[in-house]
């Protein structure tokens, strides 16, 4: 119950920044390392974000995400295993540097709730760079680490961002 109210008031809180400046949507697809590397084949993702100039090279904000990770199926000739697809809803603080025009570098820190059954989420932090294609549209590429009891989630992801309001970067 509790996580439901949560999400809850994540998207009411969320609604609200839909058109103000800065306002982000990005989607990313990826593979899965380490302690989850067997039990998921693919992970995407998808996250709203708000980020505000501090001035011409740092931006911070606030972000929602959801992250599913679909779940690998093993079979052999007898068995066929099925796992459980792994979902998180990551709430995390975003903070980016702008290096050039084009080239960003940051990240995201939060707390990332777990949606699937026995998944109780963690400590959810996500390095990222980025390249600008167009005033509007972004490349990036990051590491997704999320502290889940005693393993961690590990991805690597590649994602596009739309900016709704479109970055014109000029250094001084």
């Amino acid at each position: 119950m509790n996580k439901y109210f949560v999400l809850l008031l994540a998207l009411c809180l969320s609604t609200g920044i839909f058109a103000q400046e800065g306002f982000k949507f990005g989607i990313q697809a990826g593979i899965p390392l380490d302690d989850y590397n067997e039990a998921v084949s693919v992970v995407l993702g998808a996250d709203f974000s708000y980020m505000y100039p501090l001035g011409e090279v740092v931006d911070v904000g606030p972000a929602v995400g959801y992250i599913h990770g679909f779940a690998e199926t093993f079979q052999t000739t007898i068995i066929r295993e099925e796992q459980e697809a792994v979902q998180f809803l990551p709430l995390s603080v975003g903070v980016r540097f702008w290096t050039s025009n084009y080239f960003s570098f940051g990240g995201n820190v939060g707390y990332a709730m777990g949606i699937s059954d026995g998944n109780e989420g963690g400590l959810y932090y996500r390095p990222t760079i980025a390249y600008l294609m167009s005033s509007s549209v972004e490349v990036n590429l990051s590491y997704t680490g999320i502290d889940v009891e005693e393993t961690t989630w590990s991805t690597v992801t590649l994602g596009i961002v739309y900016n709704l309001e479109p970055k014109y970067r000029t250094r001084r």
